[in-house]
């Protein structure tokens, strides 16, 4: 994921029941130089295989996510060779540990 001298952040999808830590999320990519989007879980197939497209790490929270959405999730990603961290709960710190992780390994 490593990138040059003026190309795009990278853009991180967390999947899964992290709905309600949303905007710190997105500030802590903010912080970071990474973009971040989050999606619920809940089976929207539209909604979820788009953002899953337009990611460049998928993180899968599967403790608070439907088994139908992880599927979905892992297959689009693999599809469209996009990486998947599969978690089993994801908190605050462990959402900025791998927003961290990714940062540095786009830099």
């Amino acid at each position: 994921m490593s990138r040059g001298a003026g190309q795009r952040r990278p853009h991180v999808a967390f999947i899964g029941g992290l709905d309600r830590l949303e905007s710190e999320l997105v500030a802590a990519g903010e912080d970071l130089g990474v973009d971040v989007e989050v999606h619920d879980g809940k089976m929207s197939s539209a909604r979820l295989v788009a953002i899953v497209h337009r990611s460049d790490v998928v993180v899968l929270v599967t403790g608070v996510n439907s088994h139908g959405a992880v599927r979905l999730a892992k297959r689009e990603a693999d599809r469209v060779s996009v990486p998947v961290k599969i978690v089993k709960y994801c908190g605050r710190t462990t959402a900025r540990a791998i927003l961290g992780e990714i940062a540095r390994q786009a830099a």
